[in-house]
């Protein structure tokens, strides 16, 4: 039972970091505006 939870445990950690590595690179990536109208003055 406890090599379960630790599995666990390495697998949340893992998913964790990677959710916010691909967030980051995202977000470094994005555009920092975003042009809605053409000829805005």
């Amino acid at each position: 039972m406890k090599v379960l939870k630790a599995l666990l445990a390495i697998f949340t950690f893992l998913a964790a970091a990677l959710t916010c590595t691909l967030l980051f690179v995202q977000d470094r990536n994005a555009p920092h505006y975003i042009k809605i109208y053409e000829n805005e003055q």
